[in-house]
């Protein structure tokens, strides 16, 4: 379990070994080595075999895992390109339990600054640490700790779906009996099951963002997670439960920093605000203290409009 603030959710329910299909249940059973001596069995006999041997390994017990907090602290961040400068001295952090909106105009320096966390680019200047983990100096351990959906998702075309998860979930570490669980529940989540054995390169946008986020939330929570625009493409049920999900693991202790220039998506997940434009930032704190200093705005929109070159007339 993962427990935050008394609230405790565990990390493997029967729930979801008992809505797994059944040739996902035979699957999980031969992974698990669950002997079957008999040619027919009934389902909820499998299930409890495979329930016992889960909490056998210990699968089922509370590990209390905590972030380190800050669990995203970025400070001093200098990012040049030639003579554009696009991000200059950006100080930012993310606690255990917190979503951070990083919102801006295009070209603000948003998706720069994710780069750079999750050590896709390296920066000028300036420190970045991921769960107490150096990106700089620790990059392998630095990105074991983080989940990063890029603005523009790209996967390897020849993989399935089914592949893709198993192949994230071995990267991670993640058991396989594990992992097979916890796709199941993210599946279903996504609404993405039909697609499970498509290649990837088939997909579309919609589908393969669902599936990039099956990918990251395969690992054990609580998470740090670093998203760019991740409601870009999604219907509105794939939006509303990503956005309740995400709510969830907030609750649980996770930290998530979510960038975007959609400010409806901002207000109504996070937290609080990191507001940049040409690089720099520009505002920080929530939406009641961003009010509070920038007198005459009524709402997000009218906060950022005033702070990235004044509302239009």
């Amino acid at each position: 379990m993962v427990t935050v603030g008394g609230a405790a959710t565990p990390l493997i329910q029967k729930s979801d070994v008992e809505r797994m299909p059944g040739d996902e249940l035979l699957r999980l059973a031969r992974v698990l080595k669950v002997t079957i001596s008999r040619r027919v069995v009934k389902r909820a006999w499998l299930v409890e075999a495979i329930m016992e041997e889960m909490e056998r390994r210990g699968h089922c017990e509370d590990p209390q895992i905590q972030l380190h907090a800050p669990a995203i602290d970025i400070s001093g961040l200098t990012k040049r390109f030639g003579k554009k400068v696009a991000v200059k001295n950006l100080d930012l952090d993310v606690q255990p339990g917190e979503i951070v909106g990083l919102v801006g105009p295009n070209g603000a320096g948003k998706t720069t600054t994710l780069r750079i966390l999750t050590g896709i680019i390296r920066p000028d200047s300036g420190s970045v640490f991921v769960d107490g983990h150096d990106m700089l100096k620790d990059p392998i351990l630095a990105k074991d700790n983080i989940g990063y959906i890029p603005e523009k998702p790209t996967c390897y075309p020849s993989l399935t779906v089914r592949e893709y998860v198993m192949f994230i979930s071995r990267v991670y570490g993640v058991p396989a009996e594990v992992a097979l669980i916890r796709m199941r529940r993210y599946v279903n989540l996504f609404h993405i099951d039909s697609f499970l054995d498509s290649y990837i390169g088939t997909l579309s946008k919609g589908n393969l963002q669902r599936t990039l986020l099956v990918g990251i939330f395969v690992r054990e929570p609580p998470y740090v997670l670093a998203l760019d625009e991740p409601i870009y493409g999604l219907d509105p049920r794939g939006a509303w439960n990503l956005k309740a999900h995400l709510r969830k693991l907030r609750d649980e202790g996770s930290a998530i920093l979510i960038s975007t220039h959609i400010l409806q998506v901002a207000a109504d997940l996070c937290d609080r605000f990191v507001i940049m434009n040409l690089g720099e930032e520009v505002g920080n704190g929530t939406l009641k203290e961003l009010l509070k200093v920038n007198s005459g705005a009524r709402n997000l929109e009218e906060v950022f409009l005033a702070l990235t070159g004044g509302i239009p007339q």
